[in-house]
């Protein structure tokens, strides 16, 4: 088995995949598992001879931008742009140069509301003991990279601990950051309890730690900017890392066979989902019928 952690990579290296072959990324696994192979294909930088990486978008920007600030409290990779939206065409100009100087750009009152919720986000670090020894001294958006039966994978936490304890990756998101409705919204649907199981598998492939943890620093992006931090229980992590396993194995298959099949051809028959069936069993008990027409 051979292993690399490598040190210093930019974020545009490490989404065009730096492994020494096509390598399996929790975006990738989770387009495994709720999509097709296909699909998993199609995305992939080192599979699609067309491949292009995704159009940056505002909220992509202003998450961007937090992510400089408070992780590497480093300002200098924001272009602000004094213009209050992006209609004139000096402020598309200024955009577009910002873009092509590896910059992001953000217009003035994004970057001012930008640094508001940083200000709010180091507040809340202050106040969790545990999170604010993690950003002491931790390493920042570092790659790690291993081969399991000589197949590749890859991860970029946010934030590992020198011990290799935890991980922490940071969220933004412009809904709740309240952890039971972000646990059942985002963390689910966007596939990030498999995120955190490839932080996991990284963790002790890698350094091998007594044991270690994945935590989700969650922010708002809107007033107040409260902040949440989520972490993965026991349980949660046995059920993440079965699909991580899970989604592995499909990718050795796929890799060996390099068949990228989309949905099955056969008949897919649905059933009705139970909550559907309650409902409509609740709705014919308490009314309904023609008499209440």
């Amino acid at each position: 088995m051979c292993l690399l952690f490598v040190c210093a990579m930019t974020l545009d290296e490490y989404i065009r995949d730096p492994a020494p072959a096509p390598s399996l990324s929790a975006s990738i696994a989770h387009k495994l598992l709720t999509r097709s192979a296909r699909h998993a294909w199609l995305a992939h930088p080192r599979l699609n001879p067309t491949w292009l990486p995704d159009e940056p978008t505002p909220e992509s920007d202003l998450g961007t931008a937090i992510h400089a600030m408070l992780l590497e409290d480093n300002h200098s990779r924001i272009s602000v742009v004094e213009a209050p939206d992006w209609r004139k065409r000096d402020a598309q100009l200024a955009r577009d140069d910002a873009r092509a100087c590896g910059l992001v750009p953000l217009l003035v009152h994004r970057y001012q509301t930008a640094c508001v919720i940083v200000e709010a986000a180091k507040r809340a670090i202050t106040n969790a003991p545990e999170i604010k020894k993690a950003f002491d001294g931790g390493l920042i958006e570092r790659t790690m990279m291993w081969d399991e039966d000589g197949y590749w994978s890859r991860c970029r936490p946010d934030l590992v601990t020198a011990d290799y304890r935890l991980a922490i990756d940071l969220k933004t998101t412009s809904g709740s950051a309240e952890p039971e409705a972000w646990t059942r919204g985002q963390l689910l649907m966007m596939g990030y309890d498999v995120q955190g199981a490839f932080g996991l598998r990284a963790l002790r492939m890698l350094h091998k730690p007594r044991d270690c943890s994945f935590v989700f620093m969650v922010v708002e992006t809107e007033p107040p900017y409260a902040v949440s931090f989520i972490g993965l229980s026991p349980e949660f992590e046995a059920f993440a890392e079965s699909k991580r396993a899970s989604a592995f194995e499909r990718w050795k298959f796929y890799m060996s066979t390099d068949t990228w099949p989309s949905y099955p051809s056969r008949i897919a028959w649905a059933e009705p989902p139970p909550w559907a069936v309650t409902r409509w069993d609740e709705k014919r008990l308490v009314g309904g019928g023609v008499e209440d027409l």
